[in-house]
């Protein structure tokens, strides 16, 4: 695997993590299993982070907002064409 794929695919897992992140803080969960896993969830949104930190795209501070937004808007379009 080169550097470059690599980097792409570390990128996509932290755009994934955070958009589950976002999810379970919204939505609040209730349950031990679910309060543990939001928890090593954060924990490993960290390690990505840190592994990641120092490639270029990252100095672009609202990359993975960007991201996760645009993911988000394909998700509510998708589904308000399903109504």
């Amino acid at each position: 695997m080169t550097p470059n794929r690599k980097n792409q695919l570390m990128h996509k897992l932290v755009v994934l993590v955070q958009l589950q992140l976002e999810l379970l803080d919204e939505l609040k969960p209730t349950t031990e299993r679910m309060k543990k896993y939001q928890s090593d969830l954060i924990a490993f949104s960290e390690e990505l982070n840190n592994a990641i930190c120092n490639t270029d795209t990252v100095q672009y501070l609202t990359y993975f907002q960007d991201l996760a937004n645009k993911v988000d808007t394909v998700i509510r379009k998708n589904f308000d064409a399903t109504k």
